[in-house]
C-alpha cells in the first residue's frame, strides 16, 4: 500500500493544534512576556545564552555539510558489501539532517520577511504584536524564531533516526528553543511557530524519503520506521504520526 507524503488529516491536525496554541499564547502570554523583558528579567541569563548557541543552524549545517563533502569525495565505488551499505546509510543520514535544517530554515526566513514582527526589545506600544510586513532586518525578524525552527528540525530528525531516544531529543529541542524567550529575543509565539515548522517539515520530509525507501519505510499502518529495522519497541512512538 502506498502512503501519501502529505497525509491531509495529520497535517491539518498539526496545523490546527499549532495555530490554537499560538493564538492562546498571543492572547494570554505574549503581553505578560513583554512586561518581563522590559523589567530586565531576561537579561544576563548565562545558562540560556549558552543553550541558544546550540540552536544555531551554522554548526549543524557546517558539520553535516563536511560529512556530505567527505562522503562525496570518498565514493561508494571504493567499498563493497557491508561497507557499501554503511557508506550509503551514513551519507543519507548526513544529507537528511542537512537538508531538513536548511529547507525548514529557508521557510522560516521567508515568513520572517512576510510578517516583519518586531522582536520584544524593539516593541514600543502596549500590545506585543507590532509588525512591518515585508521589512528585512534583525529587529523585524521575530516571527517565527529561526533558532526554534532549527531546534525542531534537528530534534525531529534525530528522533526519527534514533527512536529509542526520541523523548530525549524532542525534550532537548523544546528546551533549546525556549531559551530564545528566556534571553528575551523572541516571544513565546515565535518559539512555538518555529518548533512547529521545523518538526512538521522534517516529519513530512522523512515521509518523502520513505516513499523512495531511502533511510525510512512505511509500516503497514503508515508509521515511519528506519529501513532494516522491524517495528518493535524502537518504533512504537512513530505510530503517533502514522497517516494514510
Amino acid at each position: 500500500m502506498r502512503f501519501p507524503v502529505w497525509p491531509v488529516k495529520r497535517v491539518t491536525a498539526w496545523v490546527c493544534i499549532s495555530a490554537a496554541i499560538i493564538l492562546l499564547l498571543l492572547l494570554l502570554a505574549d503581553r505578560e512576556f513583554l512586561g518581563l523583558v522590559r523589567s530586565g528579567v531576561t537579561e544576563d541569563n548565562a545558562f540560556f545564552e549558552f543553550l541558544t548557541i546550540i540552536g544555531q543552524s551554522d554548526w549543524i549545517l557546517i558539520g553535516s555539510g563536511i560529512v556530505i563533502l567527505g562522503f562525496t569525495i570518498t565514493t561508494a565505488d571504493r567499498f563493497s558489501g557491508a561497507l557499501h551499505r554503511v557508506w550509503h546509510r551514513l551519507f543519507l543520514t548526513a544529507y537528511f539532517i542537512f537538508t531538513s535544517v536548511a529547507f525548514s530554515g529557508l521557510i522560516t526566513m521567508g515568513l520572517k520577511f512576510v510578517f516583519g514582527r518586531l522582536r520584544p526589545p524593539y516593541v514600543d506600544g502596549a500590545l506585543p504584536w507590532e509588525a512591518f510586513p515585508f521589512t528585512a532586518g534583525y529587529k523585524f525578524a521575530s516571527f517565527p524564531s529561526g533558532h526554534s525552527t532549527t531546534s525542531g528540525a534537528l530534534a525531529m530528525a534525530l528522533a526519527l533516526l534514533f527512536p529509542r531516544f526520541a523523548w530525549l531529543f524532542l525534550s532537548l529541542g523544546v528546551l533549546i528553543a525556549s531559551s530564545r524567550s528566556f534571553i528575551g529575543v523572541h516571544f513565546p509565539t515565535d518559539v512555538v511557530m518555529g518548533l512547529a515548522i521545523g518538526a512538521g517539515f522534517t516529519w513530512i520530509y522523512a515521509r518523502s524519503f520513505a516513499r523512495k525507501r531511502l533511510l525510512f519505510h512505511f509500516e503497514s499502518n503508515g508509521a515511519l520506521a528506519l529501513r532494516g529495522e522491524g517495528r518493535g519497541h524502537l518504533h512504537r512512538w512513530t505510530s503517533l504520526f502514522s497517516g494514510k
